[in-house]
């Protein structure tokens, strides 16, 4: 990534919307930079995650960022109560997070003042227990709350396909109601779950698209490529 940035740079992109940096925790003993699965988060892993997210993981994007030209500032879901979460399922999930509420006020501060706001999904509940928030989620109730025109959606894979691994499967847009017919697997299944709940929650629209390709973000920023979801 640190060899496309120049190229990100020269395009002169303008990004002037909030990004969610993640984390997969495959085993309790792997540590892996994923976006395609939520884990589960246990009592004794607790404190490790939240360092990791909201330490290394949160400073490393902020830190690309700046590289490439953007006024990256780096919070947490649980500035300013960002997001207000419950335990999800502790005995199924450990201390995961599940959002309750989004105040959306510290996000549009920043923006207000010309800041590119980069948030770890991590947040305290009621017991100022500090619990993971799936990414996906965080994003896709985040976009809601601030009526996003169009919110993007990071995979590994091209975008949304019907029938998986059938890579001529690919849908190129869709309805949140044709979308809700289908049933997916794996790391798409909080993908998908985010897309709705986001145009569910207000965002007008969400694209599903390539993370690892450059040229699919840079189509993406000019609204094409990937999965396209309406309401």
């Amino acid at each position: 990534m640190a060899e496309e940035l120049p190229t990100f740079k020269s395009i002169r992109i303008s990004i002037s919307s909030p990004v969610i940096t993640t984390l997969d925790l495959s085993s309790p003993g792997e540590l892996d930079l994923q976006t395609r699965t939520p884990f589960r988060s246990t009592s004794i892993l607790s404190g490790v995650v939240e360092f990791v997210l909201t330490g290394s993981v949160l400073r490393s994007v902020v830190r690309d960022l700046i590289a490439a030209g953007l006024p990256a500032v780096g919070i947490t879901g649980s500035d300013n109560k960002l997001l207000e979460v419950e335990l999800r399922d502790e005995a199924k999930f450990g201390l995961v997070g599940k959002i309750k509420k989004v105040n959306p006020k510290i996000i549009n501060d920043l923006l207000d003042m010309g800041y590119l706001p980069v948030i770890s999904p991590v947040a305290n509940d009621s017991s100022s227990r500090a619990l993971n928030v799936n990414a996906d989620i965080a994003a896709g109730a985040i976009a809601g709350s601030l009526r996003a025109s169009e919110t993007l959606f990071l995979t590994d894979v091209p975008g949304i396909y019907s029938a998986w691994p059938d890579r001529s499967s690919l849908i190129s847009e869709i309805t949140i109601s044709d979308l809700k017919k289908i049933s997916f697997e794996g790391g798409m299944v909080p993908k998908v779950e985010a897309v709705i709940n986001a145009i569910e929650s207000g965002a007008s629209s969400a694209r599903v698209i390539d993370g690892t390709s450059l040229p699919a973000f840079i189509d993406a920023l000019s609204g094409d490529g990937g999965t396209l979801v309406k309401p």
